[in-house]
């Protein structure tokens, strides 16, 4: 089937690019309904005009096509080289509003293309820890719900899917309008371990770092058969916390202690939290986050706190290469595994959920 028939296309912009490069890798091992195009590096053109008003096109045709869009939520702000097709590493930074908007003006351009339908592939997709108006003093703000108001942006384009990577909240689902398919960094954290911890395996404690995590903490230590505890935590002002003590109480010497948790951030919550395992005699503290925002001095907290951090590529990781307590798990099998089951009508859930099917479904397609 020659690719002017292929009804399958990927597209990225230049955060994304490696990312969804290996994701084509996979999936052109693999049968795909309607055929997959050849992958275009130079498919999507994202710059600024010298205004900064934001400048994209699509330039690739997509009429017909199943388009999948990459999309990561680092972007660089200011215009560059236009002899250039991607801005210069140092100058990228991340963005979640710019790169917002970037997508919402990508998706117009593939509706305004006659793409036959749009996915939005965004492992991580920020503002969802704003999904209630917070209440101060007894009294609700007058505040936005930010996860909301971006949920609706996706209308614009007429975006029929997404997929990503551990919602901060399970039912953000229910903002969207469109389907949205959400994967689970569990199978990968937990493939990490058993590797890494093969001989280890009764030395691990899991640690929800606060109350908000402790289903996460407990899903762990069911599937490992490992005790798990909850770092006794307080947050008085935004980015700022204390750690008390662990409920239950228990000691944890010698013990490797995972932290389970989706984002990391700032890092404080990881600081603080290890300020009290350490106390009680952890040997090791080893994060297992998903998206690695890193803001502002965060990777050298880790640093200077001795922890490491087990994360995803669902962002960027700038300067990894001076970071060596930074280890990035590759997303693309699982990225590639739902992306196959769409086009051809299986189901997400019998092979990503369940860490066992998991572990079956790529010995039987490596």
């Amino acid at each position: 089937m020659s690719d002017e028939f292929k009804k399958v296309i990927l597209l990225a912009d230049y955060g994304s690019l490696s990312l969804a490069q290996k994701v084509y890798n996979e999936l052109s091992k693999k049968d795909i309904y309607g055929g997959l195009e050849v992958f275009d590096p130079n498919g999507v053109y994202v710059n600024r005009f010298a205004n900064r008003e934001i400048n994209v096109d699509i330039m690739h045709h997509v009429r017909g096509r199943d388009v999948f869009l990459f999309k990561s939520f680092c972007t660089c702000e200011q215009p560059w080289d236009k002899s250039q097709k991607y801005p210069p590493k140092d100058k990228m930074v991340f963005s979640p509003t710019e790169a917002y908007h970037e997508l919402f003006l990508l998706n117009d351009a593939l509706w305004r293309g006659e793409a036959s339908t749009i996915t939005n592939v965004l492992p991580f997709m920020p503002y969802q820890r704003q999904d209630r108006r917070p209440e101060t003093n007894g009294r609700r703000t007058r505040s936005p719900i930010s996860a909301k108001v971006f949920a609706a942006m996706f209308s614009i384009g007429d975006v029929e899917r997404i997929i990503t990577l551990d919602s901060h909240f399970k039912q953000i689902e229910g903002f969207h309008g469109n389907h949205y398919n959400e994967l689970e960094s569990f199978v990968l954290f937990a493939e990490y371990i058993e590797k890494t911890f093969s001989n280890d395996m009764d030395k691990i404690v899991f640690v929800a770092p606060d109350q908000g995590s402790r289903d996460r903490a407990k899903k762990y230590a069911a599937y490992f058969k490992r005790p798990y505890t909850v770092v006794d935590k307080e947050r008085n002002i935004p980015g700022a916390c204390t750690a008390s003590g662990i409920v239950p109480d228990m000691s944890l010497t010698d013990a490797i202690c995972i932290i389970p948790d989706d984002i990391v951030d700032g890092g404080g919550t990881l600081v603080a939290s290890s300020g009290v395992l350490r106390t009680k005699g952890a040997k090791e503290i080893i994060a297992c986050c998903t998206h690695p925002v890193l803001s502002g001095t965060a990777k050298d907290k880790l640093v200077g706190n001795n922890i490491k951090l087990i994360t995803t590529e669902s962002i960027p990781v700038m300067d990894i290469d001076s970071y060596p307590n930074i280890t990035v798990l590759d997303t693309s099998y699982p990225i590639a595994r739902a992306i196959w089951c769409i086009c051809n009508g299986k189901s997400i859930s019998q092979h990503l959920f369940d860490y066992d099917r998991y572990k079956a479904t790529r010995a039987a397609n490596p």
